[in-house]
């Protein structure tokens, strides 16, 4: 495997777990049992993986969403913690 194949998987490995920890933390979030606080750090963590990738990809609209959802993610864990 040559570094170009590399780095595609490791961008859609990021992409993924953004996608995965998203859903967990819109449940979590959505179910109003008393955990939305770990949602939200789910909610962060996928923000994050979903940045690196729409920064390793220079998706500049994705770059913008992605680090506005990380700040309101990272406003809604001060708020419940």
């Amino acid at each position: 495997m040559n570094s170009s194949d590399q780095r595609r998987k490791n961008i859609t490995m990021a992409s993924w777990i953004g996608t995965i920890c998203g859903i967990i933390g819109a449940l979590l979030v959505a179910a109003n049992n008393g955990l939305q606080d770990v949602g939200y750090m789910f909610f962060l963590v996928g923000a994050l993986f979903s940045l690196f990738a729409a920064i390793k990809e220079k998706h500049y609209s994705n770059i913008a969403l992605w680090a506005v959802f990380a700040s309101i993610n990272i406003f809604g864990l001060i708020k419940y913690v």
